[in-house]
């Protein structure tokens, strides 16, 4: 308890307590040593062997969360609390980290990190043959149902805008365009997703990855993506989210930052085979 209250919070990651945990994805090997998570779930037993050049397996075992189609490898999470039991609540925020498998569309080399990088954030470039996988998601024509990842949202957001314009205009108080925009913009910002900043490249490892982060400023929470190819078709990402539950907290909030950098300290990634562009 005296050390809780020293730094601050209790619980996040102990790393005097890790487990060494292997993935086969083809001729790929993954290796994370991670401290254990501190919550207790049910976990269905743990695939090895992730043949994702097969025809159709990929499709046969993704899942969606929002825009992301992807094949689950593993799942941690974190959980800090308040040092001392609160009344007005004693949970601060979590550390999860996911690792996927992800696929990109046709006509997008996922070899090709700055198309990569392109692929994941920047807006749709027909030249190019990128296709955005935030932004098209949000933006698309096709607004989707609740069940249905927000897709659509920001079309949805605009829709509505038009609507409440039209019945101003009708009223004889029509917005300018200026004003539009920055309406739009606003309720966009609010209550939709605005673009991400631009992805970039890093080196983790001795490997280039490509980074990008998903943050929006009306809320704290964020995720962070590595994502590093593994065949024109196919990207592992390690993905870390923080979800600030009380953003006046900052010690614990430091924490999950130095435990996200141990762990992917800690992630080795070879291959069976010379030829591979992984370090390219």
């Amino acid at each position: 308890m005296l050390k809780n209250w020293w730094q601050g919070f209790a619980g996040g990651p102990d790393f005097n307590q890790q487990q060494k945990l292997s993935f086969l994805l083809e001729e790929y090997s993954v290796q994370l040593t991670l401290p254990y998570s501190n919550i207790t779930s049910d976990e269905q037993p743990k695939q090895v062997n992730y043949p994702f050049r097969s025809v159709g397996w990929f499709e046969q075992h993704q899942q969606q969360k929002d825009q992301h189609k992807y094949v689950q490898i593993h799942t941690e999470g974190w959980c800090y609390l308040a040092p001392l039991l609160r009344f007005d609540g004693s949970e601060y925020g979590w550390l999860w980290l996911n690792v996927w498998l992800k696929k990109v569309p046709e006509g997008v080399d996922a070899l090709d990190r700055q198309v990569l990088a392109k692929h994941v954030i920047d807006e749709h470039v027909i030249d190019e043959h990128v296709i955005d996988e935030h932004d098209q998601h949000y933006n698309s024509s096709v607004i989707g149902t609740d069940g249905e990842y927000g897709l659509g949202r920001n079309t949805e957001i605009e829709a509505e805008l038009k609507e409440y314009a039209e019945l101003r205009a009708s009223r004889g108080s029509p917005f300018t365009e200026e004003r539009y925009r920055e309406e739009l913009q606003g309720r966009i910002n609010n209550y939709g997703y605005p673009p991400l900043q631009a992805a970039k490249l890093i080196t983790l490892q001795g490997l280039e990855w490509v980074f990008y982060q998903e943050k929006y400023d009306r809320h704290p929470t964020r995720t962070d993506f590595y994502c590093l190819p593994l065949s024109s078709k196919f990207y592992l990402t390690i993905a870390f989210k923080h979800r600030v539950d009380n953003a006046s907290e900052k010690s614990w909030q430091k924490d999950a930052e130095n435990a996200q950098k141990k762990m992917l300290a800690n992630v080795n990634i070879t291959t069976a085979t010379k030829d591979t562009n992984l370090l390219t």
